[in-house]
């Protein structure tokens, strides 16, 4: 994979591209559209998507049991482990695997090598101490330390009053700071100051004779309070957002002296958002920070169970066997039924063993498109204590004391979270994930952050904060004059911590509807990206078929600009027209850009409708977005210009996902520039572009015509003001509509 971006980035730096498509061999330069990709001839091996060949479709389908995970444990040679107590501060993440055996098997030998795990960690716990002043490892000691103090006295290991334990964890609580700065006790339900305040709430339970155990309680009291105000998490991502949530899975039930934080109806919200992400393949698409493909997907196995055998809905065993089967399959063994202990799976999966009730059948959950909510997330200076005692009450006057975790405050409004467009819960189900939520970093409400089809992904956002377009509508102010439009809050923060200057986007969906064959969903957002813009996306998602979306923007101030739906992908080709593009992902990238993980070979047909003042343009996102190292190719089709007050744009898109296909030629035979009618099947040579036909696309209305294969007729269209409209000698006037021909 690296010497394959080597090798591009040296071919787009000194001699342009190579466009190779259905109209023959132009050499062109980097920003027109050309192809970025090179592929194994494998790839096109199968002609169908047959998935009951493993070679096409290799996820597993194992039934789901505590076996099944002991078998990924067991990869990990917990007894080897155990031999091997010195891990350091690493020491409780490790050693989960020892844990389980020693439930599993009740022989106090692993109790005790669990005992020299935790004087390693007081160790080292100490010498950081001496050396700095105090440490930082927060999430997993926080989130797993109580847990093994639960088994451990469940099997006889430890009593409540144990010394060594005793002393391990007072020393822990009284040494952790969750910045590796001098502040301590942060306030928010944010993934520094939940570990913080959970773990220094159970000290203060655990030994009430301790002089912090009437403060640590009080702080502890008001940290949970934090959350549990809004019962949701700050983070906007497959990455942070576990930080604190894994802190509720394991330990929440300690915090609260009962359930609540799994079977309180105000928390379904927040727990039926991680079991509705998940592909039909059981993989999860990430957004937001993240650390690379099916980011935390282990995290949430590890939580459906928990989630499972506390609310006894056996839909979210469902889930997690999902995962496991998809995780199997990206980090293979040599046992086929195990997930390879060295991608970092391990502790999640000892987890899953831990939490699962068996006694839960398996159901499937809701098979329906949907979509999601979450409380609003805003950042604010976090040294203000006026404002702190404003915002979240009982504010520490002293000054390294209570700050505001991340500056994340949780405003009680109620917005827009994700669009889930699903075929259904099969493998290989049409699957799309839309960004609803207008106030995270990076902002992208109306962008796609994954697609997918037959077990692949087509599309793979950034990894890391701040701003990114993904697969959405791009609007350039190129004049660099025009007046942003900020929240009215001047203490909001912006991507770049900037006070007074976070772009005031609003967003809202105005329709949501889901039929057995369709879903049409329309979101509106105002003062997209902060300019003086109105737009809005729909979406008609045939299920299991294609999606086709339709974008308009309309200018409330008038300035230089460029504007053009985009696609983000690995690979741009072979296939390529003046208005369209096969792509598809040769490996998505995982691990924070540490492994390419497989995927199955399926490719992506992205279409713009034609206008002749737009132009088709490939990017290479590198030259100015080295985060973009796991998706560095996008494609545009543009429109540069003047707006005007008033002016309202519209930009058609169609997905289609397809098997690969190498065309065949009628001749070897070059001559007499017949090239563009030499392919023996124009729709194969096209990616299907050649089955797309324009009766209409204006911002009044869209209206498609289809035929991606040979005698399969359909028709799509848009109709915003239900103008009637004319289909095959019928008048029609519905907002929205798909009809395909009946077969005789």
């Amino acid at each position: 994979m690296l010497l394959f971006i080597l090798r591009r980035l040296i071919i787009l730096g000194f001699c342009g591209i190579l466009l190779y498509s259905a109209s023959g061999f132009v050499c062109m330069q980097a920003q027109e559209a050309g192809e970025r990709y090179f592929i194994d001839v494998n790839r096109y091996r199968f002609s169908w998507p047959d998935m009951n060949h493993s070679a096409f479709y290799p996820v597993p389908n194992h039934d789901l049991s505590r076996d099944l995970y002991l078998r990924s444990i067991e990869a990990a040679d917990p007894a080897t482990i155990a031999s091997q107590p010195a891990r350091g501060m690493d020491g409780p993440r490790i050693f989960l695997p020892v844990l389980v055996k020693l439930v599993q098997t009740g022989d106090p030998s692993w109790g005790e090598a669990i005992r020299k795990m935790f004087e390693a960690f007081t160790r080292d716990l100490e010498r950081t101490v001496e050396d700095r002043g105090w440490f930082w490892r927060f999430e997993q000691p926080a989130a797993l330390i109580p847990l093994y103090r639960h088994f451990l006295l469940k099997e006889g290991i430890i009593e409540p009053d144990t010394p060594w334990f005793r002393t391990m964890w007072l020393y822990y609580c009284r040494h952790l700071h969750v910045w590796d700065s001098e502040p301590i006790e942060w306030r928010g339900g944010c993934h520094r100051s939940m570990p913080e305040g959970v773990s220094k709430y159970l000290a203060a339970q655990w030994y009430p004779d301790i002089p912090e155990a009437s403060h640590w309680k009080e702080y502890g009291q008001w940290v949970f309070e934090d959350f549990w105000h809004t019962k949701d998490a700050p983070q906007n991502d497959t990455g942070y957002m576990m930080g604190p949530i894994i802190i509720l899975a394991c330990v929440g039930d300690q915090w609260t002296g009962d359930d609540r934080v799994f079977t309180d109806p105000g928390m379904k919200r927040l727990w039926d958002r991680l079991l509705v992400e998940i592909t039909p393949d059981g993989a999860v698409n990430p957004y937001g920070p993240n650390g690379g493909w099916n980011s935390t997907a282990d995290y949430r196995i590890a939580l459906m169970e928990r989630l499972a055998a506390k609310t006894g809905r056996s839909d979210y065993r469902f889930a997690a066997q999902k995962m496991l089967n998809y995780l199997i399959y990206q980090s293979p063994t040599d046992d086929p039924m195990a997930v390879h202990p060295g991608y970092g799976h391990t502790w999640h999966l000892a987890l899953a063993w831990l939490f699962a009730d068996e006694s839960l059948p398996i159901t499937t959950p809701d098979s329906g498109s949907t979509w999601t909510k979450r409380m609003e997330a805003v950042r604010v200076p976090h040294t203000d204590k006026a404002l702190t005692e404003k915002l979240i009450g009982h504010a520490d006057p002293r000054e390294n004391h209570g700050h505001i975790c991340c500056s994340w405050h949780m405003s009680g409004k109620e917005w827009p979270d994700k669009l889930i467009l699903r075929s259904g819960w099969n493998p290989g189900d049409f699957f799309a994930l839309v960004e609803l939520h207008p106030t995270s970093f990076p902002a992208n409400p109306g962008g796609i952050m994954g697609m997918n089809r037959w077990g692949s992904p087509f599309t793979q956002i950034v990894t890391s904060k701040g701003a990114s377009v993904e697969n959405r509508l791009q609007i350039e102010d190129l004049s660099g004059s025009v007046p942003k439009r900020y929240h009215p809050d001047p203490l909001r923060i912006n991507e770049f911590w900037q006070a007074g200057k976070m772009p005031n986007i609003q967003s809202r969906v105005t329709d949501f509807e889901d039929h057995e064959l369709w879903t049409y969903a329309r979101v509106e957002v105002d003062n997209m990206d902060g300019l003086p813009v109105s737009y809005a996306r729909s979406f008609l998602f045939i299920k299991n078929r294609f999606l086709v979306s339709r974008e308009t923007v309309t200018f409330e101030a008038s300035f230089k600009a460029r504007i053009g739906p985009l696609w983000n992908t690995q690979n741009i080709g072979p296939q390529i027209g003046s208005s369209w593009a096969n792509t598809f992902m040769s490996y998505p990238v995982a691990d924070n850009g540490r492994r390419s993980a497989p995927t199955p070979a399926v490719d992506l047909l992205v279409w713009f409708a034609p206008h002749h003042e737009r132009h088709l343009q490939s990017i290479n996102r590198l030259e100015t977005d080295p985060r973009a190292q796991a998706c560095p190719n996008q494609l545009r089709y543009t429109w540069e210009g003047t707006s005007t007050v008033g002016q309202s744009m519209v930009f058609t898109s169609l997905y289609y996902p397809h098997l690969p296909y190498r065309p065949d030629k009628v001749s070897n035979n070059p001559s007499q520039g017949q090239a563009t009618a030499a392919w023996r099947n124009q729709r194969e040579a096209t990616a299907h572009a050649s089955g797309i036909e324009v009766i209409e696309d204006s911002i009044d209305q869209t209206l498609l015509s289809l035929e991606l294969e040979e005698g399969n007729r359909e028709w799509v269209w848009f109709n915003p003001t239900n103008k009637s409209m004319e289909l095959n000698g019928n008048k029609i006037q519905s907002r929205f509509g798909y009809l395909k021909a009946s077969k005789p």
